[in-house]
């Protein structure tokens, strides 16, 4: 980490070396879909370690932004939410089996419980009952056997995009980024209005450093779903890494909208304030970010750096204190 070096130039604020995205495991809400990472710090990933991301302080993949558990998939940690990935009540309400049973009157909550044989005796058919046992293996971060569940799923049904990108989600966890990156792109090319999918794809793309296939993505995603909180977070990073700094903070400032209680949607703006030498807005956004969680370690030291920059040595002393006192190192 390039710490303050008392010299005329910004100091690097320190930063995690994963990029923030939305978690990338199943929420713990049913109803919200399989790819939804609100309040996690992994993008899949700050999506809420920091506050939840691969899904990672994700999933919790935080950079500077620590995770301030905010919405289910960031909170964040970065998770991932997003529509089309997972069985919800209406999502596959158009699918029937042969027999005429209605897969969207399965609650999603019954999943833990439900019998397979059951489901077939019902009617169903045996890949939809593969993949509702796959979301159940992935809800409890059994991802081998989730994984087989979506192979089987998918040599039944070669074309079901919603097993594809569930089983995308589960190679991301495992850090298997070219599988991962594969049933994404199938999945688009199935459901071109999945925005999850373009998110999560771009998330890749940033944790390989292309973020401009990334902010490409997360374009496409923002276009299919406006207020789509992860992917903003997302791309407001990518954003910042490359520079574009009012870019960065438009989005953290609509994601802020979104998620007032988002500590780590503050600590990114601060950290965009800072690069553009606004410290007395860093400043804001740092404190912000730390009356929301106060143990949020990286915030504090972020805020030290800033005041440090400043010349308020005696505040800086005193947050990077706290900061190590939380565990920053």
């Amino acid at each position: 980490m390039v710490m303050f070096s008392g010299c005329g130039k910004k100091a690097a604020i320190s930063e995690h070396p994963e990029i923030v995205q939305e978690k990338i495991e199943v929420p713990e809400n049913p109803e919200e879909t399989a790819a939804s990472v609100t309040g996690s710090d992994n993008l899949i990933q700050e999506t809420q370690q920091d506050n939840n991301n691969i899904a990672s302080e994700q999933t919790s993949s935080t950079t500077n932004t620590g995770s301030a558990g905010n919405s289910a998939a960031r909170n964040t940690n970065y998770a991932v939410r997003s529509a089309g990935e997972s069985i919800t009540p209406g999502s596959l309400a158009g699918i029937r089996s042969g027999r005429g049973v209605s897969i969207g009157e399965l609650n999603p909550v019954n999943y833990k419980t439900v019998d397979p044989a059951i489901l077939l005796q019902m009617g169903m058919e045996q890949y939809q009952v593969s993949f509702i046992m796959g979301e159940r293996y992935l809800n409890q971060r059994n991802y081998d056997r989730a994984l087989a569940e979506y192979n089987k799923a998918l040599n039944l049904k070669s074309d079901y995009a919603e097993a594809l990108f569930s089983r995308g989600r589960t190679y991301q966890i495992k850090g298997d980024l070219n599988r991962a990156l594969e049933d994404y792109n199938k999945t688009i090319t199935l459901q071109k209005n999945s925005a999850a999918a373009y998110n999560y794809r771009g998330y890749i793309y940033a944790q390989r450093g292309d973020h401009t296939r990334a902010l490409n993505d997360y374009n496409q995603a923002i276009t299919l779903k406006r207020d789509y909180s992860d992917a903003l977070y997302n791309r407001g990073y990518s954003y910042r890494i490359t520079g574009q700094y009012d870019r960065a903070i438009e989005d953290f400032n609509r994601l802020i909208q979104l998620e007032p209680n988002n500590a780590s949607a503050y600590n990114q703006r601060g950290t965009a304030w800072y690069y553009k030498e606004n410290d007395e807005r860093a400043i804001q956004d740092f404190s912000a970010a730390i009356r929301i969680k106060p143990d949020y370690a990286l915030a504090w030291h972020n805020r030290g750096t800033a005041y440090r920059m400043a010349g308020n040595a005696t505040a800086a002393n005193a947050d990077f204190a706290e900061a190590s006192r939380l565990g920053y190192k």
